[in-house]
């Protein structure tokens, strides 16, 4: 349990210090908030392109048995 804590204390004191080094360094944070927008496009690029093969699939699906 006292290794547990140890751990997690090293390793928020490590995720503060990058959060403080990202604010402080010139347009660190805005360079992280870009790479996430662009990777939470990318999802919802992935999830539209997903949900229209699924209707496709369905529609599908309703004609073949109503015929």
């Amino acid at each position: 349990m006292k290794k547990a804590l140890i751990a997690a204390s090293i390793v928020g004191a490590a995720a503060a210090g990058v959060i403080i080094y990202l604010t402080r360094k010139n347009g660190g944070m805005q360079r992280l908030l870009d790479g996430a927008e662009a990777t939470a496009d990318d999802a919802r690029r992935m999830a539209n392109r997903h949900l229209r093969k699924t209707q496709k699939k369905i529609n599908a699906m309703v004609s073949e048995t109503m015929e």
